[in-house]
């Protein structure tokens, strides 16, 4: 918030008293998604038992989102949102190319372990008219997770895609630095499992693609849709 200097006294006095009234910082501004392609270790390579596959620790910055204890599933920006920012995940993978031999010239499956991994994040009340401070309390919220991935990589677009995919997480514990208003546990699992797969899509398309198509970058439109398909994408199912 800003009280510009031409403001009467009496004003500047009521700006001063708003700006009293957000008890926390101002939220980071929205964290671009990192091109996957920094992870060299999540290289697709041949494993000891032959297997072409990824087994790395994978490490990214998360988006900032919105999540509504009233809403479960909108990312909309209104009185009742909670914000979740400053968000990190870690988590060690091992993904098979190819799993259960399903590797053709159509498609690829890609799929195997993650965990145990981290995620932390900050969140408080939203404030602003779009969100980009919070009033009150700011718990840090860490989450320990470990599960189960799945992907199927359609071959024959340009670059390659993620057309389906599944996270099953098995574990899933979280720890809130302090109370907020209202019980936000349900709708942060949701929301950090929602993250976690679409950051595991975006590693999942850039590491094939960068071994069909070696020293080809995904462009920001893909990255930007987590490397997922265009038109058509949907939860994997056997």
């Amino acid at each position: 918030m800003k009280c510009d200097s031409w403001i009467a006294t009496s004003m500047l006095g009521v700006c001063m008293a708003m700006v009293a009234g957000c008890s926390s910082s101002p939220k980071s501004a929205p964290a671009q998604e990192r091109a996957a392609s920094v992870n060299q270790t999540c290289a697709l390579a041949v494993a000891d038992s032959g297997e072409l596959g990824m087994s790395c620790l994978l490490k990214a910055e998360l988006a900032d989102t919105q999540v509504n204890v009233d809403r479960p599933g909108s990312l909309a920006c209104n009185s009742d949102s909670f914000s979740l920012f400053k968000q990190t995940m870690s988590t060690p993978i091992w993904l098979v190319h190819g799993q259960k031999g399903d590797d053709g010239p159509l498609r690829v499956r890609v799929g195997g372990k993650l965990g145990p991994g981290t995620h932390v994040g900050k969140i408080g009340q939203s404030a602003g008219n779009e969100c980009d401070a919070t009033v009150g309390p700011v718990a840090i919220l860490t989450t320990q997770f470990g599960g189960t991935y799945v992907a199927m990589v359609d071959k024959t677009q340009r670059p390659v895609c993620v057309a389906q995919s599944r996270l099953a997480l098995s574990s899933l514990a979280q720890k809130q630095s302090v109370g907020l208003s209202k019980d936000i546990s349900g709708v942060t699992r949701e929301s950090i499992t929602d993250a976690v797969q679409k950051r595991l899509d975006l590693e999942v398309a850039t590491q094939v693609n960068r071994y069909l198509q070696p020293g080809k970058a995904l462009s920001d439109a893909v990255v930007n849709r987590h490397g997922r398909c265009p038109e058509g994408f949907r939860t994997f199912r056997d």
